[in-house]
């Protein structure tokens, strides 16, 4: 039903045809005029004191589940459609541009016939299809969507949702790396197969959020050589093994982004100094990176714990060019 474990459960009020009022025991002044009976899409309303709970992911937020109460009043009038593109990838927790994040339904079909009307929704038609039940929700699969939206992506965007689909951002894999590789180079008359091609070969496995993606790239967009996701390292003090974020294992030099839930949490604190102290004790370096790091300066520190020469390059921030 779906792969990610870190689920609960949620209230969503009942979604019902506006026709269909009188055999719910609505009165059609209720209908039209009682705070109960809000419209989530034309010709479909939602009852706000009778529910249905449903599995969402842990990570939910309000807009995922405005989305998925629209998907499923949506359904009620055209049962055969599955969320696609920009729907399909807010629904999979996929990191998207901003300008992606809007209220725009995507839906994909099948049938050739199929007309879709009303305002909000954005329809496509497809020859095949291959759909799955994502916390109950019909939608492509993220080989399909990932196809289907790496058109409209810059490749940094793109690589960043293929690691997004294939690490543990958001619980286990959607889908295997090999498995995306294979589905890019296999598909026929796949157009932007080169722009996919490039950005799967970027993609690696067991990233945890898309700003690790960034610092990664970042790293070889500057000529550094690619770090590690998730090096292992046997802690003798802590009795297990460590995973940095990133890391080159050869030269026991650490990186680890922080993000804001990193000096939010106390508990996410002392966790982190328990990791640094067991990679100290292994003799490893570690560099901390925040939003806003001094990038001139950490390339520079990587580039003297790795025994690389310095860059000569104008301006200061992210950009490179070897």
């Amino acid at each position: 039903m779906y792969a990610d474990s870190r689920w609960v459960m949620h209230d969503f009020p009942e979604v019902f045809r506006t026709r269909d009022y009188i055999e719910r025991g609505i009165t059609r002044h209720s209908l039209y005029h009682s705070k109960r009976f809000q419209q989530v899409l034309p010709g479909v309303r939602m009852d706000l004191e009778r529910f249905d709970r449903r599995p969402v992911p842990a990570w939910a937020d309000t807009d995922w589940l405005f989305d998925a109460q629209r998907l499923r009043a949506a359904l009620l009038h055209y049962p055969d459609i599955a969320a696609s593109h920009a729907l399909a990838a807010r629904l999979y927790g996929w990191p998207l541009p901003s300008n992606w994040l809007t209220s725009q339904l995507h839906v994909s079909v099948t049938e050739p016939n199929c007309r879709i009307r009303l305002p909000g929704i954005t329809l496509r038609r497809m020859t095949t299809m291959t759909v799955r039940q994502w916390f109950s929700l019909p939608i492509l699969a993220p080989e399909e969507v990932i196809i289907g939206i790496a058109g409209d992506l810059m490749q940094r965007d793109l690589v960043k949702i293929c690691d997004a689909a294939v690490g543990n951002w958001h619980g286990p894999p959607q889908i295997g790396l090999d498995d995306l590789r294979d589905c890019i180079r296999t598909r026929p008359f796949l157009r932007g197969r080169q722009h996919l091609v490039e950005a799967a070969s970027l993609a690696r496995p067991t990233v945890d959020s898309p700003p690790e993606t960034d610092l990664r790239l970042w790293a070889v967009e500057v000529c550094l050589p690619e770090p590690v996701v998730h090096p292992h390292v046997r802690s003798r003090l802590l009795g297990r093994i460590v995973e940095p974020d990133l890391g080159y294992p050869d030269a026991r030099l650490a990186l680890e982004y922080e993000g804001g839930h990193h000096f939010e949490s106390k508990r996410q604190r002392e966790s982190d100094l328990r990791r640094d102290e067991a990679l100290r004790a292994e003799g490893w370096t570690v560099l901390h990176v925040t939003n806003n790091a001094d990038y001139i300066l950490l390339e520079a520190q990587i580039r003297d714990h790795l025994g690389l020469e310095l860059r000569v390059r104008p301006g200061r921030g992210r950009g490179g060019g070897c």
